[in-house]
């Protein structure tokens, strides 16, 4: 028999903060708990709601203090003594007359931490070492799993005269072949296991099968992609009203959100304020200037015979030559206009990751490579010289370099949705794909096409191979400079940022932020992200130090960021950052005009008499002069009597006491 236990209950019957709206609190139940509208509408009827069921007091008392933060006033309850061991309950709403739950995963019962063997005590993550119980749960599921698949499907029977063990429901079945099932499943659950462990492995696998989705649908309805198009506007029309209704939304700001203007493919969710790309503005500007003022003056022939690779005239001279100003000439406007849009959507997420001059040069590697690689396939299966022109060879090698770089970006890739009439309205389908599946459809379309030519059996005058070898270019130099370790570390980052602003699996969230902080110790976003996440329902003490190392790094570079991360951490501990810190806030808050958080920081200084001697002194007689200009004189004159007494050598004595006196 367990021990017995006194357990509570919050309980919700739909009082709210005087200082609250109802529908903020409605919100800031939905963020906290993941409730959604229909049970949102079932608590606020006034009948009791459960909250939180089954719970020690000081965990209960845990979770009603993270639950008066969104304004409802809950009551804690008192439940009958109950025999047995306490379980940890999840995050779940029931009303008393009929449960439910959010699909939140319940941590096991355990009495201690299986890591340090401190007392769980109700928590979420141990008091003794900060381990999230659920997460190192997880972890061992997936260990399970893992032994599983190495386990043999039919172990052998410890004695040959035992008899077989029936299960409740009737007799055993007799396992089928090994060949037919046991080795499939046990290869899929060795797969399954190790996709579980290896993230980015499981990403790339969804990518490629993503693609080969795509061409094999292309290849089965080949021939009925018009007619789809052409009743694509109205099931687009159909869809925007269907989903602006069941989501109460606008029809227009519904409509917004799945169209664009755009012609060409983009990155989405690219942060403006990370600089801006030169070198591809300054390309995109040679080419429209060599275009528009130079090939539009001369005489064609002069180009063909020296500056196309290979050039109809070929010298010593004009070959090396026009290996760098083929990609700078184009054929026509169109031509020219449709490489420019693609070097800009690619070239300006690309150039702010690897800088402005290794993007330059991989710029220039990649469209020589372009050149080479289908002047000699063109060779081969000809036996002819290859005259081209274009930039299209060294923007398939970022194209390269973005796809190793950046393979974790989503891309719009815009649908025309108009027919005809997009000619009069350019107003396209935002499409959104993973770049990597985009890009990865660009080569497969491009070796069809090259393979086509080689055969013979394609007079088209694009240059697949070019296209080709500017990809492996750009790919290859991307490995080679270790982009790829760059890119898993800002996924991750990603994934963090989402899982902070928008919701979803907590320590998932947490994995991402720890992996992220593994490729950048020194990112401070996500270390302040994952202080949040820490401290989310509790105090913990990793939360708190990667809070006050946030907040010490960000004050010199970003002010402002620290500042609310100091609110955010004060909000949450009621504790100070290092004194020197501190007292750098209270200035930047008292220049913000925010003289109340000014004030509090410098009160946390003033108080505390262990607060280093010189440090002390300002806050003391700072905290007088801000208390003064908020009204409160008598508070202030305490604090100027408490720097006379203290601090009799300072040069401010005299402004102090000239203060005091006065006041």
């Amino acid at each position: 028999m367990g021990e017995q236990k006194t357990l509570y209950r919050i309980v919700f019957r739909g009082d709210m903060s005087f200082e609250y709206e109802p529908d903020e609190v409605r919100e800031n139940l939905r963020n906290l708990c993941r409730f959604d509208d229909a049970y949102l509408d079932r608590i606020f009827t006034g009948e009791p709601a459960v909250l939180k069921n089954k719970l020690t007091l000081e965990t209960a008392q845990k979770y009603k203090a993270a639950l008066d933060k969104t304004g409802a006033i809950c009551q804690l309850e008192q439940l009958p003594n109950t025999v047995g061991p306490v379980t940890v309950a999840t995050i779940e709403l029931a009303t008393e007359q009929e449960p439910h739950q959010v699909a939140t995963p319940k941590t096991a019962t355990a009495d201690a931490c299986p890591k340090c063997n401190t007392p769980r005590d109700g928590a979420l993550n141990c008091p003794g070492c900060g381990i999230i119980f659920a997460k190192y749960d997880r972890a061992r599921e997936r260990q399970a799993a893992l032994d599983r698949a190495e386990m043999p499907v039919n172990p052998a029977p410890a004695q040959a005269t035992s008899a077989p063990v029936e299960p409740p429901d009737g007799p055993s079945r007799q396992p089928l072949p090994r060949s037919s099932t046991g080795e499939s499943t046990d290869a899929l659950d060795r797969l399954f296991a190790h996709l579980d462990a290896h993230r980015e492995q499981a990403f790339l696998l969804k990518a490629f099968l993503t693609i080969a989705a795509i061409l094999i649908i292309k290849a089965a309805l080949g021939g009925l992609i018009g007619f789809f198009l052409l009743f694509l506007p109205f099931a687009f029309w159909i869809g925007i009203r269907i989903q602006a209704q069941n989501s109460g939304q606008p029809f227009l700001a519904v409509l917004r959100e799945h169209i664009t203007f755009m012609p060409v493919m983009y990155a989405e969710g690219e942060k403006k304020t990370e600089g801006a790309a030169w070198v591809t503005y300054s390309l995109i500007f040679t080419n429209i200037l060599i275009f528009y003022a130079y090939e539009l003056n001369v005489n064609p022939q002069f180009i063909f015979d020296n500056l196309i690779f290979l050039p109809e005239n070929p010298t010593a001279l004009n070959v090396p030559l026009s290996l760098f100003t083929a990609f700078f000439l184009h054929l026509s406007s169109g031509h020219l206009w449709g490489n420019m849009l693609f070097l800009w959507a690619v070239g300006t997420v690309v150039e702010k990751r690897i800088g402005w001059q290794r993007f330059l040069l991989f710029y220039m590697l990649c469209g020589i490579m372009a050149g080479l690689l289908s002047a000699l396939v063109h060779y081969l299966f000809s036996h002819d010289a290859l005259h081209g022109l274009g930039a299209s060879g060294a923007i398939a090698g970022v194209m390269g370099i973005f796809a190793v770089r950046c393979y974790f970006k989503s891309m719009v890739f815009p649908l025309p949705i108009l027919g005809i009439f997009a000619l009069i309205l350019p107003i396209s389908l935002k499409v959104r794909l993973n770049s990597l599946v985009i890009i990865g459809l660009f080569f497969a379309m491009d070796l069809s096409g090259g393979i086509a030519q080689a055969a013979g059996t394609s007079s088209s005058n694009i240059g697949h191979w070019a296209h080709i070898g500017g990809m492996l270019c750009g790919v290859a130099l991307a490995m080679l400079s270790n982009l790829g370790e760059e890119a898993i570390g800002e996924r991750h980052v990603e994934i963090s940022r989402q899982v902070m602003s928008k919701g979803g699996d907590l320590y998932a969230g947490e994995e991402s932020m720890r992996l992220a902080l593994q490729h950048n110790p020194d990112n401070t976003e996500v270390m302040l992200l994952l202080a949040q996440l820490l401290t989310k329902f509790g105090p913990d003490p990793e939360g708190d130090e990667l809070y006050r190392q946030s907040i010490s790094r960000l004050i010199a570079s970003k002010p402002k960021e620290a500042m609310a991360a100091f609110r955010d951490y004060y909000d949450r501990t009621m504790q100070p950052v290092d004194p020197a810190t501190q007292l750098r806030l209270a200035a930047l808050f008292q220049q913000a005009d925010d003289l109340p958080w000014s004030e509090r920081c410098l009160e946390l200084l003033a108080d505390n008499p262990a607060t280093p001697a010189a440090i002390r002194e300002r806050a003391v007689y700072q905290c007088a002069r801000i208390k003064e200009l908020l009204g409160q004189v008598d508070i202030a004159m305490h604090y100027y009597q408490i720097f006379i007494d203290n601090f009799p050598e300072s040069p401010m004595i005299a402004k102090a006491q000239a203060r005091l006196t006065a006041g």
